[in-house]
C-alpha cells in the first residue's frame, strides 16, 4: 500500500466535515460527509504518541523549516495511509515517530494528472481547502513530495529517489479566514525529473509509480491550519 508523508503543523477538529459551498469555488463549509481537520503548531508539543486514538488532532512543532526531500527527519511528518474513511491514527507529529494519518483516496482521484499545464487536474473522490485561523498570525508553507525510482541508463540499477513538488506547486496559507482550493498542491506531485526546476510530470497520490508520498510543512509561528477534505462533485465523461 502506498503511503504518504506529510510535513505538517496539524491539529483536527472532533467535527466531522466539509462541503464545498455552490456559491464560491473557493468556499468550505462544515457538513455531514467531509472532515475538518485543524493543524495547529506547538511551542511545546504534547507528549505521548496517541497511537490508535482517532482523536482527530495531530500536533507539530511551530517555527520549523525543514528539508522537504529528507525522509530520514520525520519531526512535522505525517505518514497517510489509503483507507475506507478519513482517520487519524497517530496524532503527535513532533516525536520521532511521526503521525499517520488515513485517506479515503486512491490512484484514480485524479484526472488530467499527467498533464503539467492544461488542462487542470481534477478529481474524483475528495477534494480539499486550507485556511488560516487565530491569533498570534503564522503560516505554512506544504509542499508534496513523492519517492520514485530511478533508473540508471547504463547499469538499469533502480534507485529510489525523493522528488518534491516544483514550480510553485507547494501551497502558502497565511493569516486570514479565506478557504484556498489546494487539491492540486496537496493530492499530487509536480516533479522535476531533468534536474531544472521546472514541473516535468504530475502525479497523483497513491499513483503505482510512487512508493511513499510526504508533504513537507514549514511553518513561521505557530499558525493554526484547517484543513477540509470533502466528496468531490461527480465528474461527467472523460478519463
Amino acid at each position: 500500500m502506498a503511503k504518504l508523508w506529510m510535513v505538517l503543523a496539524l491539529a483536527v477538529l472532533a467535527t466531522p466535515a466539509a462541503h464545498a459551498q455552490s456559491t464560491s469555488n473557493n468556499g468550505a463549509r462544515v457538513g455531514k460527509t467531509g472532515y475538518l481537520l485543524n493543524v495547529i503548531a506547538f511551542d511545546q508539543c504534547p507528549k505521548g504518541h496517541f497511537a490508535g486514538s482517532n482523536r482527530r488532532t495531530i500536533a507539530v512543532e511551530a517555527d520549523y523549516t525543514g528539508v522537504a526531500a529528507d525522509r530520514a527527519s520525520i519531526v512535522n511528518k505525517i505518514v497517510v495511509q489509503s483507507g475506507t474513511d478519513v482517520r487519524v491514527l497517530d496524532g503527535n507529529a513532533c516525536d520521532a515517530n511521526g503521525a499517520t494519518l488515513q485517506l479515503p483516496i486512491d490512484a484514480a482521484n485524479c484526472r488530467n494528472c499527467s498533464s503539467v499545464t492544461l488542462p487542470a487536474p481534477t478529481f474524483r473522490q475528495y477534494e480539499v481547502r486550507a485556511r488560516v485561523l487565530g491569533k498570534p498570525a503564522g503560516a505554512a508553507t506544504i509542499t508534496g513530495c513523492v519517492e520514485m525510482p530511478v533508473i540508471d541508463p547504463v547499469t538499469q540499477a533502480e534507485t529510489p529517489t525523493s522528488f518534491c513538488s516544483v514550480g510553485q506547486n507547494e501551497i502558502w496559507v497565511g493569516a486570514g479566514r479565506e478557504w484556498q482550493n489546494v487539491s492540486r498542491q496537496l493530492l499530487t506531485v509536480c516533479v522535476d525529473t531533468s534536474g531544472d526546476a521546472v514541473c516535468d510530470e504530475r502525479i497523483g497520490i497513491f499513483d503505482s509509480r510512487g512508493s511513499d508520498y510526504w508533504w513537507s510543512v514549514d511553518n513561521a509561528g505557530r499558525p493554526h491550519v484547517q484543513l477540509v477534505l470533502f466528496a468531490a462533485p461527480q465528474v461527467i465523461g472523460g478519463n
